[in-house]
């Protein structure tokens, strides 16, 4: 019987986690966005970007910054992370008065670095980026429109990956999934996490994170909603990224991520309770769930393997182990092939979040991250 409702309530979780519930949300009538109309007054915005070891990518960014379409003031605050290369030389050839280096000898980590840079912003809204994105020229017009509701506390912004000589990837075709949860979960009530490299929140509401904080792109705006304002997420305010060459290529940053997600259980506990609005529905059915993915995987294979002969429970085992050998054949067959390669994709991010959580239990993740190769 243990075996029955393991397989069960494994199999079930996975399901209803990447099927059901956005086959749910994509049916739930769900209250429209404030229209993003010009405001009667432009508040003041300060963009912090961290940076460590980004001399090929700081003098287009700063350049894409600096030309952004926005009529009041704005504040560029660049802080670097104990770079060993040519950044912080490469930022203060820039003599702008709008622009401004930290450049922090210690590495420490980006959300160390965001909260000294946030303690130093003088602005009403806070605009986090990224060195490697790319800013539409009205990126900043859309974020920073919603904040004429006093009811909206936060605004993400829409990330287009995009691979040089091919139109979709796995990666993208993820994206264009959380994309589409994003924007109903934002209708719905309020989107769960931002892109680090595109979002903005009220200075007032900055939470000041742990200085450990692993993944401060999806704690940021969490604390922003446990402060019963809405974080909701902008479409038209768009940013674009170079993915890297393989999956591969962002296993580090994926166990990084992986790590950081049960780090926010812990740092997000209060929005793990179901009183504390209807966003905790989707807190639990979008990340939560997913998180635990791995062991739900786990989990359904081992109780399948103890429910056989069973004739039910033969296929079931079947589908399951044609399935990883879709994932592993996909390492020697031509990325393309959809068949292989998105069982692949599937498996390195559930294996990428089963090592992030060894990695959080052990304290061995650090929050300091390693440039992805782009």
């Amino acid at each position: 019987m243990i075996w029955l409702i393991l397989f069960w309530a494994s199999a079930g979780a996975l399901l209803y986690s990447y099927a059901l519930y956005p086959f749910l949300l994509g049916r739930i009538t769900a209250r429209r966005l404030p229209h993003s109309a010009a405001p009667d007054r432009w508040p003041s915005v300060s963009i912090l970007l961290s940076a460590y070891n980004e001399e090929k990518n700081i003098a287009a960014r700063l350049d894409n910054l600096l030309q952004l379409d926005y009529p009041a003031s704005v504040e560029i605050l660049v802080g670097t992370d104990g770079c060993t290369d040519a950044t912080n030389d490469l930022v203060r050839a820039r003599p702008d008065s709008r622009l401004t280096l930290h450049a922090f000898p210690q590495r420490r980590g980006k959300p160390a670095v965001l909260r000294d840079l946030a303690g130093m912003a003088r602005s009403e809204v806070l605009v986090f980026t990224d060195a490697a994105a790319v800013f539409a020229p009205e990126a900043l017009r859309k974020l920073v429109s919603h904040f004429a509701d006093p009811n909206i506390g936060g605004v993400g912004g829409e990330i287009i990956f995009y691979h040089p000589g091919e139109e979709t990837t796995d990666e993208n075709v993820y994206w264009r999934m959380e994309t589409f949860l994003r924007r109903r979960e934002s209708l719905f009530d309020s989107c769960l996490g931002a892109t680090g490299a595109i979002y903005a929140i009220r200075r007032e509401l900055w939470p000041d994170i742990p200085a450990n904080t692993l993944v401060d792109d999806f704690v940021v705006p969490m604390r922003v909603r446990e402060q019963r304002r809405r974080f909701i997420y902008e479409q038209e305010a768009v940013a674009t990224m170079k993915l890297p060459p393989a999956v591969g290529d962002e296993m580090v940053r994926r166990i990084r991520i992986g790590a950081g997600g049960f780090q926010a259980m812990a740092l997000c506990w209060r929005s793990l309770l179901p009183w504390r609005g209807l966003y905790t529905w989707s807190f639990w059915s979008h990340k939560v769930l997913r998180w635990l993915g791995p062991f739900f995987m786990l989990g359904a294979l081992i109780a399948n393997f103890f429910l056989l002969p069973a004739p039910f429970y033969v296929v079931t085992m079947m589908l399951q182990l044609l399935f990883y050998l879709l994932a592993l054949a996909a390492v020697v067959m031509p990325r393309k092939l959809v068949l292989f390669s998105r069982p692949h994709y599937f498996v390195v991010i559930n294996l990428a979040l089963l090592l992030g959580f060894f990695r959080y239990v052990t304290g061995t993740q650090r929050a300091a991250w390693q440039r992805t190769a782009r």
